[in-house]
């Protein structure tokens, strides 16, 4: 890692070499925004990819259930399951594409519903939420990724406990001046020694399992840093942790003043 005029870049050297004669080397210079991105990228992916597995597992449980209960002539039953399934699915879908303009987020909560509960968790989204316009500088994607890393850090926190709190709260509204995203679990919480660092690249509560573990929050820290916003970071009530994240829908000009917000 290196710093040229403020700006971090990640330094690759590659030798050159005839036979056993070394006759140089080749020194490339990629940017770490740019490896942060690549990162974000993966990261959004993963959680379509896991949001599609969570579907595929979650119909063919009860495609499987349908099945044994046409065996057994259980004709009634199979009735009502269709009809409270599609009953429940079809409200689900008509509220998130009524409170939430962006179909990509829209779909995001979506699956992370339908994952929760193949978890043993209840994701609720907290009554008047809505989302009718982004922030500056965040695009779906990026926005989403914000969205689905905190939301995956909950359920992660809510499964490390042994209270059995399995409630994961979402609020999201673009109601005021900010759009303010807050997402509350009951789980394990955040060690004081760590709230000062846990956005940093690699700094994560989960110590058992190396690899993408201290991604999602710096990814997320960096996305809220471009567009000017603030993340806090507080204690749940009874147990667990509350992270509120405030995104101006519009940046500040460099005079500390902001445009006209269309309403």
């Amino acid at each position: 890692m290196a710093n040229f005029n403020g700006l971090s870049v990640i330094a690759n050297r590659e030798a050159i070499r005839s036979g056993d004669e070394l006759l140089g080397a080749i020194i490339s210079f990629r940017s770490k925004d740019e490896i942060s991105t690549l990162n974000a990228q993966l990261t959004q992916i993963k959680q379509y990819v896991e949001s599609l597995r969570t579907l595929r597992h979650e119909h063919l449980n009860w495609m499987s259930t349908l099945n044994g209960l046409l065996q057994m002539k259980e004709y009634d039953r199979v009735r009502e399951m269709v009809q409270g399934e599609s009953q429940a699915q079809q409200q689900l879908i008509d509220s998130l594409r009524s409170a939430f303009a962006d179909r990509q987020v829209a779909g995001l909560l979506f699956g992370k519903v339908q994952r929760a509960r193949e978890l043993g968790l209840k994701m609720t989204i907290v009554p008047g939420s809505q989302l009718h316009r982004l922030p500056e500088g965040l695009d779906s994607t990026e926005f989403a990724a914000i969205v689905g890393n905190l939301l995956d850090n909950a359920f992660e926190a809510s499964l490390r406990t042994r209270e059995g709190n399995n409630v994961v709260e979402l609020y999201l509204s673009d109601e005021g001046d900010d759009v303010v995203i807050e997402v509350a679990d009951q789980g394990c919480g955040v060690p004081e020694s760590l709230r000062e660092k846990i956005f940093e690249q690699g700094v994560s509560t989960r110590t058992d399992e190396p690899g993408e573990h201290g991604i999602g929050l710096y990814l997320i820290a960096s996305y809220v840093g471009r567009c000017g916003g603030v993340i806090t970071l507080e204690d749940n009530d009874p147990c667990g942790t509350l992270f509120s994240l405030f995104l101006p829908k519009v940046k500040k000009n460099d005079d500390g003043t902001i445009n006209p917000i269309d309403r």
